[in-house]
């Protein structure tokens, strides 16, 4: 037998209409895409629960919105997730998006109680998951509290935020979400503004990320919400992640 280093093999090769029918195939996925993608990841997919989660960083007006929710579906319970606010410290009266959030609720007439779930200064970074790692952490201090809940926000961020909280909360909780609309740009036509072009790309790429990389230990992210707390409290930044805040 003769000995060779290569061999010659026959292979079918698409035609150039062929190449023009895949190009137009692909041109009409994508813009199908374009098309459901704002929708899909504006999750709305509330469930039966007395307990709602606000996420501290939207705007007044979804503030407002998510209290016209909270009593038309007759909730007892009202928690706002709160990110440390480092621009322009030295000059915010807030040190955390809650507290500002909690300021827009209350001066609208709100009265019940309201509990706060706010991550330390030190912590920069998977800063929605390490929110609902304090979500649950405050939860676990309230063991009479139902394990369900429906988590509050807006726009494309939806989706992302249900699954860290799941992620986060693990199967004992039934745990659902609300998305307001996102009035910075056209859901529709999102591709037409740098703002929401920005919004839904960055939106669907994180995500993406997150469902397919990012699985964290749930005890390693406590243990550093923990440190960081006592570091605040050393330097006197800020009060209890959980505290209450009365009528």
């Amino acid at each position: 037998m003769r000995f060779r280093l290569t061999s010659k093999k026959y292979c079918r090769c698409l035609t150039f209409f062929g190449w023009l029918v895949l190009l137009l195939m692909l041109a009409l996925l994508f813009r199908i895409w374009m098309g459901t993608v704002c929708t899909w990841l504006s999750l709305n997919k509330p469930v039966k629960a007395k307990t709602l989660v606000v996420e501290g960083w939207i705007e007044d007006y979804a503030l407002k919105n998510a209290i016209i929710f909270y009593r038309e579906n007759h909730y007892n319970r009202l928690i706002v997730t709160g990110i440390p606010i480092t621009h322009w410290s030295d000059f915010v009266a807030f040190k955390n998006t809650a507290e500002g959030a909690i300021a827009v609720i209350k001066r609208d007439g709100f009265t019940d109680t309201i509990y706060r779930a706010v991550i330390p200064r030190s912590v920069t970074i998977n800063r929605t998951y390490n929110t609902a790692v304090a979500t649950r952490m405050l939860y676990e201090k309230h063991p009479g509290w139902r394990k369900a809940f429906n988590v509050y926000s807006v726009g494309v961020h939806a989706r992302r935020s249900h699954l860290m909280f799941e992620r986060a909360f693990g199967d004992n909780y039934k745990i659902g979400i609300i998305a307001d609309t996102d009035r910075t740009f056209d859901p529709k036509y999102w591709w037409k503004t740098s703002k929401g072009f920005r919004n839904v790309s960055n939106e669907f790429v994180a995500f993406t990320y997150v469902w397919a990389f990012f699985h964290p230990d749930y005890n390693v992210f406590e243990k550093r919400l923990e440190k960081g707390y006592s570091i605040d409290r050393i330097k006197n930044l800020r009060g209890k992640s959980d505290a209450e805040v009365g009528n």
